[in-house]
């Protein structure tokens, strides 16, 4: 059996902080779906999530020694690319005919920060799945089984010569997926909450984010029963160290029919365990709130982004402020935990809008209790419409070093607000910012 190796590297030290003591273990997900595929096809997988293990490049030298893989995958986020690039050519240095690919967001955006590197052999656009599984094969087999030129969503050095294959369409049916094998990491670290992804894609169109250019513009979703087993199994495996489950789609709720069926289920069957999950706020109801929390919800995240109607507007943001308001209230009048995130310094921001952002949280906190509020800098992510667009939009990017893209610092101007602007306006806000 052949062995290939799966790498998450670490991220700014804030955000590892993050995970370490407020969610607690979760190795990456898309690692993991993809280790899961490689195994039901007859390979090895072998992952290593340095977000959580703590090991110098020795200790990934002597892992990839014990392994002999066949063909190194690496995840790169915009925010750790430098650092992709760095561990890629100290590997090579000592392994130089172990392949590597690079395949996550950053690659996915803007591939040829990745590929023009000596020491990265191809990037993986998009879903990794079945490309990494194709490309295996081809590593493997030494082009026999199949040519580097016919992997759909593969880019690829061919001599000095870059090879941009054509995208791979998205995966339709999820559930040919296999439910991701937890057991590939340290299953007795879970501990409290474990993350479920249960869907891909985004039908929304906000300028700031990147998840359609990712993902795609349909919503596809696992069945829900699928997710629910998955849940069981979970439990299973973990026992009563799982005590809750985070949904961590954009918008788990986007599907009326699929709710109700995941609440029917958690009632029918009661699985103890609690869940949470992100959503719009647009597309809540009364009634589904009160039957979110009867079936085992105790938080939902909403994405408000500003406490200004035109700037909302603006950024494509479908949010009626005076909608969300009302909602917010009735939510608390239940045992739950309501998530609101914000985003200062959009592009069509004025100190004054910011403001007004900031009164809106004062609002809502002073009538409600149950109330958490996140505040993050706008940064303009490539592959974002705002990032494309923005000559035309008229904000100066102030830092081009894409390790401080994490969201906990001002990275734009404009015309209109300044650094200083921001920062101002997020001191004030600070006092009711309770989480990340």
């Amino acid at each position: 059996m052949k062995n290939i190796l799966l790498i998450n590297l670490s991220v700014k030290q804030q955000v590892e902080k993050f995970v370490e003591n407020e969610v607690g273990y979760n190795p990456a997900i898309g690692l993991l779906s993809i280790a899961t595929y490689m195994e039901m096809n007859g390979y090895r997988a072998n992952v290593l999530d340095l977000i959580y293990e703590k090991i110098n490049i020795d200790g990934l030298i002597n892992k990839i020694a014990e392994t002999s893989p066949i063909l190194i995958g690496i995840s790169a986020y915009t925010e750790n690319y430098k650092n992709v690039l760095e561990t890629a050519k100290q590997i090579k240095c000592l392994y130089g005919d172990v392949k590597i690919a690079v395949g996550g967001a950053h690659a996915t955006l803007v591939p040829n920060d990745l590929i023009k590197s000596r020491y990265i052999d191809f990037v993986v656009l998009k879903e990794g799945e079945p490309t990494f599984l194709e490309l295996a094969e081809a590593v493997s087999t030494d082009e026999e089984a199949i040519r580097y030129e016919d992997i759909d969503g593969l880019v690829f050095k061919r001599g000095k010569e870059i090879n941009k294959n054509k995208y791979r369409k998205p995966i339709k049916d999820l559930d040919l997926l296999p439910i991701i094998k937890r057991e590939l990491v340290d299953i007795n670290r879970y501990n409290g909450t474990v993350n479920i992804s249960t869907s891909r894609g985004c039908p929304a169109n906000c300028v700031y984010c990147a998840a359609t250019a990712l993902s795609g513009a349909t919503y596809r979703t696992r069945d829900v029963r699928n997710v629910f087993m998955e849940i069981v199994l979970i439990k299973h495996l973990t026992g009563d160290k799982t005590k809750y489950v985070y949904f961590v789609d954009d918008t788990f709720t986007g599907i009326k029919d699929r709710i109700h069926t995941f609440i029917r289920l958690m009632n029918e069957y009661k699985p103890d365990v609690k869940w949470s999950c992100e959503s719009r706020i647009d597309i809540m109801t009364e009634e589904l709130f009160k039957e979110m929390v009867e079936s085992g919800c105790y938080s939902v995240q909403f994405g408000i982004e500003s406490g200004n109607q035109e700037v909302l507007n603006k950024i494509r943001k479908n949010i009626d402020l005076k909608d969300a308001k009302r909602k917010i209230k009735y939510a608390s009048q239940f045992d739950i935990e309501i998530c609101l995130s914000f985003m200062l310094g959009h592009y069509c921001d004025t100190k004054e809008t910011m403001l007004d952002t900031y009164k809106f949280i004062e609002e809502v906190c002073s009538q409600n209790s149950n109330i958490k509020i996140g505040v993050g800098f706008n940064t303009p992510f490539p592959g974002t419409w705002q990032f494309s667009h923005k000559d035309e939009l008229g904000y100066d990017i102030l830092e081009k070093d894409y390790s401080n893209y994490t969201l906990l610092q001002p990275v734009i101007e404009t015309e209109n607000f300044s650094r200083d602007d921001q920062l101002d306006v997020f001191m004030k806000i600070r006092q009711y910012q309770k989480c990340v």
